[in-house]
C-alpha cells in the first residue's frame, strides 16, 4: 500500500516539476509501437508536433523555451507516422535613414508558418524550428514513403511554398523567414 502511493506520489513530482520547464529532453528506444506529440507557444510563435512509429525505433527530441526552438529525430525500421506545425513572425529590414545604419526589427503584421507530414514505411526524419525572432526550420527526411511539406509568409509581404514527395527519397528543406 505504501509502495503505490510513493509511485504516486513520484509521478506527480515528476510532472509538476516539468512544468514550466526552460528545457525538455526525451530519448526513447523501443521495439514497440511509439506515440509522442507536443506543442507550445510564446509571443514569438508556436509549434506542435506528433510522430508514432511500430517496429524498431529510435526518438530524440529536445523543447528549448529560452530560445522558442525544438528539435526532434526519429528513425525507424517500421512505420513512421509524422506530422508538425510552426508559427512565428518574420523579420523585415528597417528603411534605413542613412545608408551605414541598417537593422533588422520583427514585423508584428507579417505570420510565417512551416509544416511537414507524411508517412514512411522506414526511414528517417529529422526537424528542427526556432520561432523567434523570425521563424526558422529545417526538415531532413531519408527513406521510403510520402510527405507534404510547406511554408508560407502573410502579411504585407506574401510568398507560399508547397510540396508533395512521394517513393525512395531523400529530403532536406531549409526556410528563414
Amino acid at each position: 500500500m505504501r509502495w503505490t502511493f510513493l509511485a504516486y506520489g513520484s509521478v506527480l513530482l515528476i510532472l509538476t516539476s516539468l512544468t514550466g520547464a526552460e528545457y525538455l529532453g526525451t530519448t526513447i528506444s523501443t521495439d514497440g509501437t511509439l506515440l509522442l506529440s507536443g506543442s507550445g507557444e510564446d509571443t514569438n510563435g508556436s509549434f506542435a508536433s506528433m510522430v508514432m512509429t511500430v517496429g524498431v525505433s529510435e526518438l530524440s527530441r529536445i523543447i528549448n523555451r529560452e530560445e522558442s526552438g525544438i528539435g526532434l529525430s526519429v528513425r525507424g525500421s517500421g512505420p513512421v507516422l509524422f506530422s508538425d506545425y510552426s508559427t512565428g513572425k518574420s523579420i523585415s529590414p528597417v528603411t534605413p535613414v542613412c545608408i551605414f545604419l541598417k537593422s533588422n526589427r520583427l514585423n508584428p503584421d507579417s505570420q510565417a508558418e512551416l509544416y511537414t507530414s507524411g508517412i514512411l514505411e522506414h526511414g528517417t526524419y529529422t526537424m528542427s524550428r526556432v520561432s523567434g525572432p523570425g521563424l526558422t526550420g529545417e526538415t531532413l527526411v531519408n527513406g521510403s514513403g510520402l510527405m507534404i511539406l510547406g511554408s508560407g509568409l502573410q502579411g504585407n509581404d506574401t510568398a507560399g511554398s508547397s510540396g508533395f514527395v512521394s517513393g525512395n527519397m531523400t529530403v532536406h528543406d531549409l526556410v528563414r523567414f
